[in-house]
């Protein structure tokens, strides 16, 4: 999903969806549109998104913005803690390092 015009957005995000479990990827927001509820919007859209599909909780890896999803509900999660579906996906198996903030929120 996108902000913004398709030719030159604003922002991105996308979501991996897994039964009743979603896994939020690659928020990202342009220099120049952050700090003006582009990223919060999009967290919005997605959460809206997952519910409307079944998602009862969403889970996230990040190694910059914790701060960010925690102000909007995401708490740290132990890794050991994750559901199979979301243990599974090469995101979290090998993508992203395993310093990287596990985070979730129900939805």
């Amino acid at each position: 999903f996108f902000a913004g015009d398709v030719d030159s957005p604003e922002g991105l995000v996308g979501l991996e969806v897994f039964g009743d479990v979603g896994l939020l990827r690659s928020l990202v927001v342009t220099q120049s549109h952050r700090h003006a509820g582009t990223g919060s919007a999009l967290v919005r859209f997605v959460e809206n998104y997952a519910l409307s599909l079944g998602v009862r909780e969403i889970y996230l890896l990040t190694t910059t913005a914790e701060k960010f999803f925690a102000a909007r509900g995401y708490a740290a999660t132990a890794r050991d803690n994750a559901p199979p579906a979301i243990s599974a996906t090469r995101e979290f198996a090998s993508i992203c390092p395993a310093s990287s903030a596990f985070m979730s929120k129900p939805i």
